[in-house]
Parts: structure tokens; C-alpha cells; sequence
């Protein structure tokens, strides 16, 4: 690794030369470096448990910055309406013409009352269901029963209270604090980042949900960084792509990480290749155990030295002389499987190294390359205009974060996620995946999600197929996360320590948490 100008240790020399490598132009936003200065970063546990820093974040971060509240396909129609819960607050997002996207605080000025609890369409008013004061749906005071029972009541003084609304990339932000800065300022260069396929060319395809028993910080932590692969994606590391890969920046409010591919490789050992068969299996890359799915969807573990066991989905032994296995790749091959492309299959499994197609003496296709060329070919039936130009390293996994809780993905992967507190409980969150396709070119017909799947805490990922693959790396995700959060009740010290450069953005989201807790 080199050493950036800022004293962290980086992965840009072989990130550029893996660039240099490429075949098609590359945007001048992947040319950028901006690696963050050095730690060390030492984060208070009580930043994840405690029920005063709780109330501290809704008044000095959820009331005062922008903040994505639904996607326009949410409400095309005027009327259409959706409520935005987020740690105790409530807004209604409304479209209140055909160009304009208005806000208010979600709760009736006569008693408090929510307007609205769940998202609806065309609606031509606004009256609370307790008492019926009603209002016009650009905010106006439009009737008040028995007004004359509130004497001096002047309706100029009882419209809705309304909060800004901001729209990019066809996500509707909000922000509650009506003297804060234009969105455009907030989000600085980050369209730079979607020259090709910009955010406003896609459309909602999928919109999942579920509860999880952690704090929010814990969770959107977890999706924001590459170094989690090794112990809980250990699969991945068999598809070409190794322990030390991700690169990392930081840009005012967003940070990026861009997993690139097999740049630098510490102790990830070379094994045999596995049976190619009908049998779902999975070597561990570091120690080489083999994970086998049986008949009854437990797992057979076996070592390089022939010892075996039975276990459960879960990890859990059911007999042999093994102890502990890993649980997460009891997961990826146990349990419930997706009917997914075979091309799926083919990135989650060993075979997946050579990157297929291999049948002379030339150097095997690195499966980076040969996905950006498969993802191509599938482009091009969509965005024929653009798809042959696409670098490779475009399909490459590149995740942002702009503060404080939304992640879109890079150009073209389908991807964001957002996490938000569950009301306001400090030790539960909601996280949401969310999948955007292209707009066809050529005018054909789609058809946008407007519902959101609920999953409960004890829900498998898989109950949601429309997500794919990506449902059983949920599982493996999830798995942690309640466990963090009852492990960070019990820590033997009173903070965390985060790594300079594999935590950027762990690193990076904390950094503004201080400078906006600050802020008078």
C-alpha cells in the first residue's frame, strides 16, 4: 500500500494502474483522489446506546440537515402523498401540483394528531381524522368545524408548517430547518459521480424494508466499508477480488469507496478447485474448510485434513467433530435458496476465478472484466446509447454515503440503501434496500414500485426474491448486527477505534456527526 500526502496508507498507485489497464475512457470523477488524514478515530460508545446522545442527533442532525424522504416514483400523481418517519419526527411529502413537491410537519396544529400514518394517492385534501380540521393540499387552511369556537383563530396563522423540499436524482430530500443551506450546496460535486447514467435516468424497482435490533449508526457502519468481507463475506474473496482492494476518499458531505478488484493479496492462499457438479459448496479462502449443502439444506463442513460436521443454517453443530465453523457461509449455502441467473451463481462460486470462457493459453479473463462485459450486453437492450462506452471499472462495486444516511451506488448498480432510527428507539433501526433500473431509451412501458416490502427483525432477507443474490449477503450482513449492538451494552471500554484507511467512511460519517453536534 502507499503512503498518501495525508500520512494514511492508501491502495491509489495500484488503483490507478488498474485504471491505466482499461480500454474505454475513464470518467475524470474516478481519477480523484481524496483520501481522508489520519486517525486514530475514537468513537464514544455511548454514540450508539445512550438515550441523551439519542435526543441529541434529532435536534442537532434530524432537524437540522437534508435527508432523503421518498423517490418521485413514490408520488407521480398530484395528491399522491407519503409520510417520512425518521427518531420520533413525522413529515408528509406531498405532490401538491405537477411540478411541485411540497413538506410539512405531519401532525394536525388542533391536537396533534398525525395526518397521515401510511402513503396515498390523489388526494384532494387534507383532514385530520380526529376532529376533521382540514387543509388544502399546497398547506393552506382550507376548514375548521365549529370555528367559531376558537375565538382570534386567524386562518392566515393555521396553515400546515411546512419544511424544505429539495429534489435530486429523482429523490425527494427534506430538511426541517427552514434556514439551511440549498440542497444543491449540501451535496457539493456528487452528480459528478453519474456522468452516463445519471440518477434522474432511472426509475424504483424494489423497495424493501426491515427492522433491525441496532442502533442506525451500527447498521449503515456495516455497509460502508469492504474490511467486514473477510469474516463475513468470505465467498466473495473467491471471485477474484482479495483482502486488500477497496479504495477510499472522502468529499465534503459524501464519502466513496470503490471495490476494484484483486489489486494487492496478504494471505489469501491458492487451493484446488472444487468438484464442478450440481452440488451448491464453498471453499473458505483462508483456511480452506469446504461448505456443502446437503439434501435437507444443512451444511457439510470438511477440512483440508478430513475431518467433517454437520450443521444447521445457523451454524449450530448437529453432530461430527468439528467446533466452530464460520455462520455465515452455513447461510450463503444452507437454508433457503433463490432462483437466481446462473450468472449469479457463477460470481458466488469458485469456478468464478478464471472468469469463464477460458479455452487457450491466453491469460484467464479477470472476473472484474468479464462482468462489466456480461452487465453490458444487458445494458445495451436498455440504454443502448451509452452502454458500449461504460469502463469497467463502473460495474465495479462503488458505494457512497452522504450524510447522514443515504447510500447510492455507483453508476451502474441497481443499489441504495438508507438507515434510519426505528422511532425512538436507540437499539433499533430500519434499513432499506432499494433497486433502480434505467429508463428505457427507446419510450417502452415500465412499471414503478410504489410499495415498500416490510420484513420483520426475525424475517429472512429471502423472504424478499425480489432482491435476488443479494437477499442471502443480507443474511450474512444481519447476522452481526443485533450482536454488535448487545455487545456494545457490555463493552470493556468507552470507545471504538476505527482503522485509518479501511474505515474512511465509518471514520468520515462520525467526523460531521462532530462538527454538526457543535454547531450552536
Amino acid at each position: 500500500m502507499a503512503e498518501a500526502k495525508t500520512g494514511v496508507r492508501t491502495i491509489d498507485a495500484a488503483y490507478h494502474k488498474l485504471l491505466n489497464e482499461e480500454t474505454r475512457q475513464i470518467p475524470s470523477s474516478y481519477r480523484r483522489d481524496n483520501p481522508i488524514a489520519p486517525g486514530p478515530t475514537k468513537v464514544p460508545v455511548e454514540r450508539y446506546i445512550s438515550p441523551a446522545f439519542f435526543e441529541l442527533e434529532v435536534e442537532k442532525i434530524w432537524k437540522r440537515v437534508w435527508q432523503v424522504a421518498c423517490h418521485e416514483d413514490d408520488i407521480p400523481n398530484v395528491g399522491d402523498y407519503v409520510p417520512y418517519d425518521i427518531a420520533g419526527l413525522s413529515f408528509l411529502v406531498i405532490r401538491s401540483a405537477p411540478n411541485e413537491i411540497k413538506a410539512f410537519w405531519n401532525a394536525c396544529l388542533h391536537r396533534g394528531r398525525k395526518l397521515r400514518e401510511a402513503p396515498g394517492k390523489s388526494a384532494k385534501e387534507l383532514r385530520c381524522p380526529f376532529h376533521a380540521w382540514t387543509w388544502n393540499i399546497d398547506g393552506s387552511l382550507r376548514q375548521i368545524p365549529c370555528q367559531w369556537d376558537y375565538p382570534g383563530l386567524k386562518a392566515e396563522n393555521e396553515g400546515l408548517k411546512p419544511v424544505k423540499v429539495g429534489v435530486w436524482g429523482r429523490f425527494v430530500f427534506i430538511n426541517p430547518d427552514m434556514n439551511c443551506e440549498p440542497l444543491e450546496t449540501f451535496l457539493g460535486d456528487l452528480p459528478s459521480h453519474f456522468e452516463l447514467l445519471p440518477y434522474e435516468k432511472r426509475y424504483k424497482q424494489a423497495h424493501v424494508a426491515r427492522v433491525i435490533r441496532c442502533n442506525w449508526k451500527v447498521a449503515s457502519e456495516a455497509f460502508m466499508e469492504s474490511y467486514h468481507v473477510i469474516a463475513t463475506h468470505p465467498q466473495i474473496l473467491l471471485g477474484g477480488v482479495h483482502d486488500v482492494d477497496t479504495k477510499y476518499d472522502v468529499f465534503g458531505n459524501y464519502s466513496r469507496a470503490i471495490r476494484c478488484g484483486a489489486l494487492e493479496s496478504q494471505g489469501v492462499p491458492e487451493w484446488d478447485a472444487l468438484p464442478n457438479d450440481d452440488k451448491l459448496r464453498v471453499r473458505h479462502p483462508l483456511n480452506g474448510w469446504v461448505y456443502e449443502r446437503t439434501d435437507d439444506g444443512n451444511v457439510q463442513v470438511s477440512t483440508p485434513k478430513g475431518e467433517t460436521g454437520l450443521y444447521t443454517v445457523n451454524g449450530d453443530c448437529i453432530e461430527g467433530e468439528l467446533g466452530d465453523v464460520n455462520p455465515h457461509l452455513c447461510d450463503w449455502v444452507g437454508g433457503r435458496q433463490l432462483d437466481v441467473s446462473s450468472f449469479e451463481r457463477a460470481m458466488s462460486d469458485r469456478t468464478a476465478k478464471t472468469g469463464g470462457g477460458n479455452t487457450d493459453n491466453k491469460k484467464p479473463t479477470h472476473p472484474r472484466v468479464a462482468f462489466a462485459q456480461t452487465q453490458r450486453e444487458a445494458l445495451k437492450q436498455v440504454i443502448p446509447s451509452v452502454a458500449d462506452q461504460i469502463a469497467d471499472i463502473e460495474f465495479a462495486s462503488v458505494f457512497f454515503t452522504l450524510f447522514p444516511n443515504f447510500h447510492p451506488w455507483g453508476s451502474f448498480n441497481r443499489l441504495v440503501y438508507r438507515f434510519r432510527p426505528n422511532g425512538r428507539n436507540v437499539d433499533e433501526c430500519i434499513m432499506e434496500a432499494i433497486y433502480l433500473a434505467p429508463i428505457p431509451e427507446n419510450g417502452e412501458a415500465y412499471e414503478p414500485c410504489r410499495e415498500i416490502h416490510w420484513l420483520g427483525p426475525d424475517d429472512d432477507w429471502t423472504d424478499a426474491p425480489e432482491l435476488g443474490m443479494l437477499a442471502k449477503v443480507f443474511n450474512q450482513d444481519i447476522r452481526n448486527l443485533p450482536y454488535v449492538q448487545l455487545g456494545l451494552h457490555t463493552m470493556p471500554r468507552d470507545y471504538l477505534q476505527f482503522s485509518d484507511y479501511n474505515e474512511t467512511k465509518p471514520r468520515h460519517l462520525h467526523m460531521l456527526m462532530d462538527e454538526w453536534i457543535s454547531r450552536p
